[in-house]
């Protein structure tokens, strides 16, 4: 009973139904027909028998009327014709016998005609003969006997073919009563099965595609309900398996990204170190030789004197201040979490971490804004490393003295932000290329190959875009599209 609780098992009782249902009707519909056959045989055989009477009884009235015609006439003729005749009643008679015609009576009454006939043939023919219409009146007596006979087995036949013709009509009707009733029982039961077919099969299976669909997509889809225990809930079992295994799997990939991501900082923060002692280094000895020069003019008695050299001590702090936390900021792990934020400040964060870079800056950087900037919505952390990233791609691929542009132009729906560098471009077989993991064109142990990769993950991520714009002489443009804000959740998260 295992296999009836499953759809399979269930479909085929529906379909055994429709089969019985079908089939006894089908039986049903043979043996009606069958009767009706057997009853138009018996209903052709009584007409035929009726024929083969009547016949027989026309025979033997033309041989009375021969009889008749002897005593007027007194010819061989006649009696030729009368026994000729003869032979065809006989032979009728036969023919009445081999249709199971009980001839026994007409016989009988036959011979007595044919032996009135005969006995007025042997008379002498004379006018004035009474004898012979004495036997006329005796052989036209058994004649109306028998014609009483044919016409009761006629009456009888005829009972017979209105019994049976009523019979068969009332068949007919119950046929069709039949026929009507089983169309009604087929289609309830064929109704009743594509309501449990579309309920329970194609309803789900619609239900299901759309959830492999949305997994396809990458979409969040929740879990698939239980459709019980059969071959549909199993699948959306596995389905909801195979959705949580695809979830385990992006959360580690995106981890893995987000490894990947922070390495690349680090590897750009690396190139930094060499001058961040320098950037700080500078700030704080101006401090510190300005604090002597504060401590000299307070023991002086010039305090009035001293408030400048503070200020300059305060100001000098807060630039050592401001590098550290652009450092700090830029070299924390990145949380996929995205707000509005301000385009022109992340610029100018950017130029001044390249900046730190001292391959960096044989070139200058400089940016335009060619439009009023609209609200942004994204996250600072990811847009900062691929800007700095693109940075120092243009600033290691343009020569001495170069100038890196930024471009910033926006319109309804999009903010871009255009990099253009003056190097030498890309080769056009390394195009296609260019956004591909581990694909680098710089010399080994210079890059990873997985900035670019890694930047336009991060730019899709947040719903916008990394591009090549231009790749020939002079120098290569990347354009990072933005999208802008429509009054969403500031605080969404990108891991969806």
């Amino acid at each position: 009973m295992k296999y009836l609780r499953g759809l399979s098992g269930v479909l085929a009782l529906w379909l055994l139904a429709v089969f019985f249902v079908v089939a006894f009707v089908g039986w049903h519909q043979l043996r009606d027909i069958s009767t009706i056959h057997d009853q138009a045989l018996q209903l052709e055989a009584v007409n035929h028998k009726s024929h083969t009477l009547h016949e027989l009884e026309m025979n033997i009235r033309k041989q009375s009327a021969f009889v008749h015609d002897f005593l007027i006439t007194g010819t061989e003729k006649n009696i030729n014709q009368y026994r000729s005749f003869l032979l065809r009643v006989n032979k009728a008679i036969d023919d009445a016998a081999n249709q199971d015609i009980d001839v026994a009576v007409i016989q009988m009454a036959v011979r007595g005609i044919n032996q009135d006939a005969e006995n007025i043939f042997s008379l002498p023919f004379a006018t004035g003969n009474m004898e012979g219409p004495i036997l006329i009146q005796e052989m036209d007596k058994k004649l109306v006997a028998l014609s009483k006979v044919l016409m009761q087995k006629h009456h009888n036949m005829d009972d017979s073919v209105n019994h049976a013709m009523r019979f068969v009509a009332g068949l007919h009707l119950d046929m069709r009563a039949d026929f009507i009733v089983s169309l009604i029982v087929l289609f309830a039961l064929l109704a009743g099965l594509t309501i449990y077919i579309y309920s329970r099969m194609i309803r789900p299976l619609v239900f299901l595609r759309s959830r492999v669909s949305g997994i396809g997509q990458g979409e969040n889809v929740p879990h698939a309900p239980d459709f019980g225990d059969n071959e549909i809930g199993e699948l959306s079992r596995a389905l909801n398996d195979m959705g949580d295994a695809i979830r385990e799997h992006q959360g580690a990939l995106i981890h893995a990204r987000s490894l990947q991501a922070h390495q690349e900082k680090m590897q750009a923060l690396g190139l930094m170190t060499a001058n961040i002692a320098h950037e700080i280094g500078n700030p704080l000895a101006a401090a510190s030789v300005s604090l002597e020069i504060v401590r000299r003019k307070i023991r002086s008695g010039d305090s009035k004197k001293a408030e400048p050299h503070i200020q300059h001590v305060q100001e000098e702090l807060q630039r050592t201040e401001d590098i550290i936390l652009n450092i700090l900021d830029y070299g924390r792990h990145s949380q996929f979490m995205r707000a509005e934020f301000d385009l022109v400040a992340v610029i100018d964060s950017a130029i001044k971490l390249v900046g730190l870079v001292k391959q960096a800056r044989h070139v200058h950087i400089e940016y335009e804004v060619l439009s009023e900037i609209k609200a942004l919505l994204g996250n600072v952390d990811m847009l900062r490393q691929v800007l700095v990233n693109l940075l120092l791609n243009a600033t290691d691929a343009s020569p001495k003295g170069a100038v890196v542009h930024v471009e910033v132009a926006c319109d309804e729906s999009v903010v871009m932000l255009d990099v253009s560098d003056q190097g030498c471009g890309i080769d056009p077989e390394h195009v296609e290329m260019i956004f591909s993991p581990m694909f680098s064109t710089k010399k080994k142990g210079e890059g990873t190959g997985l900035g670019l990769s890694i930047s336009r993950d991060l730019m899709q991520q947040m719903g916008g875009d990394l591009i090549l714009l231009s790749h020939g002489s002079p120098g290569c443009t990347f354009r990072i599209i933005l999208p802008v804000s429509n009054g969403g959740d500031e605080h969404a998260d990108f891991n969806h």
